[in-house]
């Protein structure tokens, strides 16, 4: 029983810490767009202005950490720690690096 406990409570802390990391990894989208529109890329600010340039640009960090990256559900399952560093591969740690997002 105390096994079963011990198995629930550590699901528990992992989702927990899948939805934290999430909106973390939502923040660091929100940023690494607009540093990339600061940086004088004043044109992607057109592409914002449409309300799915998330699912549509390339260039969005929304896009390529949440609709190619990793899924939730792996994220949860995975044994590593809840860093981008752990869950996406090198590429996307370079490119956010490059703005100083992470």
């Amino acid at each position: 029983m105390i096994a079963i406990y011990l198995i629930l409570g550590l699901l528990v802390i992992r989702g927990i810490e899948t939805y934290y990391f999430i909106r973390r990894v939502s923040k660091v989208c929100y940023k690494y767009d607009w540093a990339l529109v600061n940086d004088g890329n004043e044109l992607l600010l057109l592409d914002m202005v449409d309300e799915d340039y998330i699912m549509k640009k390339e260039w969005s960090a929304y896009n390529f950490l949440f609709l190619k990256g990793p899924s939730p559900l792996s994220m949860f399952l995975s044994f590593k720690s809840m860093t981008i560093e752990n869950q996406y591969n090198n590429k996307v740690v370079d490119r956010l690096k490059n703005y100083e997002i992470i």
